[in-house]
């Protein structure tokens, strides 16, 4: 197999990776045996997060361990160096440099455990998570990101509760829920354009749910229901899942750029773990958001208080150091159904340089 081919790998796995709404925000290039990764400014600017932003960072993060689990399984070494900070008018996060080879390769997308990574948003069973399991993701880590595993049920219905109140503030805020309302895909064909955003199939749903998201896609009809209280009914919904979880899985992290990719990988190394296991994964970060959201003074005046005392709950409850944050928050369980897997962009679409 030619060094193409396997290149070609290496670029399927890293479009494969988790990422905002299904935005896929990264961009990729090649360059003597070079792979660099950065933030696809004219495709996604002013659409998701920015090149900065804390679920940027995580993304990219993923996009990492993805090629890392490729990489190792092809046995295509490569040295890694990762930007000290993001330059806003070129977004590098890292660049790639791997050693020439001309070895054939029987590896393929569908033997990589990352291949069945997915989030699973429908119900879960009640039946407990194996505790060898639970011990072996307790002891992973990626640089200074760690893993807390919550098993206990009054602890996860207290987490319950912090995710309904970062719901709460969410369903308040414009800006976040016109971001959320542009990133949804209502009717999604096998021959469309969309092969992004969020495909509201993937969503748990009630009878008439998919209607009514889309009538509140409006801000102006949102602020309306929120004067009525709906606000606290979604965040309740939001929210419930969670409550019911059989176990919830943390993933902690300095706030310093290359502490937020080390979180990023470390996400993804457990998500991909655990699916590999049978184990359904739905990612929250509504919670973390809020709290990035909040020390960035992002947050509207009349939320601010709640956001401060949302923070200090927060940090007690995940046992968080001083300079730790909660980078993402897991529903786990044993799934009841097979959820809809999101679509990805043409590889095309995010390379360059590339014959793919």
């Amino acid at each position: 197999m030619s060094t193409p081919t396997i290149l070609n790998i290496i670029l399927q796995t890293a479009h494969l990776a988790p990422s905002a709404d299904n935005s896929q925000p990264w961009h990729l290039s090649w360059d003597d045996q070079t792979l660099t990764v950065s933030y696809d400014t004219m495709r996604v600017s002013q659409k998701t997060f920015s090149a900065d932003n804390p679920a940027t960072l995580l993304t990219m993060g993923a996009v990492l361990e993805n090629i890392s689990q490729a990489a190792s399984s092809i046995g295509w070494p490569f040295t890694c160096h990762i930007s000290t900070l993001v330059n806003p008018v070129q977004p590098v996060y890292f660049q790639l440099v791997f050693e020439p080879i001309t070895e054939e390769t029987a590896v393929s997308l569908e033997t990589l455990p990352l291949f069945k990574r997915h989030t699973n948003r429908f119900s879960y069973q009640s039946q407990a998570i194996p505790e060898a399991l639970l011990t072996v993701l307790k002891n992973l880590t990626v640089g200074s990101a760690r893993v807390l595993v919550i098993e206990q049920r009054p602890v996860i219905r207290e987490v319950g509760r912090l995710v309904r109140l970062a719901s709460e503030m969410r369903f308040q805020t414009q800006e976040v829920h016109e971001w959320l309302a542009k990133s949804l895909r209502f009717k999604v064909k096998n021959t469309d354009a969309y092969g992004e955003g969020l495909d509201v199939a993937s969503i748990d749903l009630p009878p008439g749910g998919r209607l009514f998201l889309r009538w509140i896609s409006s801000w102006r009809r949102m602020k309306w229901l929120n004067k009525w209280g709906a606000y606290k009914a979604m965040a309740l919904l939001d929210a419930q899942p969670v409550n019911k979880a059989p176990a919830l899985v943390a993933i902690i992290g300095a706030e310093q750029f290359t502490d937020r990719l080390a979180a990023g990988q470390l996400m993804n190394k457990v998500w991909i773990a655990l699916n590999e296991q049978g184990i359904a994964v739905q990612p929250y970060y509504v919670l973390a958001d809020q709290l990035q959201r909040r020390q960035a003074k992002k947050i509207p005046s009349t939320l601010v208080r709640q956001a401060d005392d949302l923070f200090a709950q927060t940090k007690q409850l995940f046992q968080l150091d001083d300079g730790e944050e909660l980078a993402m928050l897991f529903r786990i369980g044993y799934p009841t159904r097979t959820p809809v897997k999101s679509k990805r962009l043409p590889l095309d679409k995010v390379c360059s340089e590339i014959s793919v």
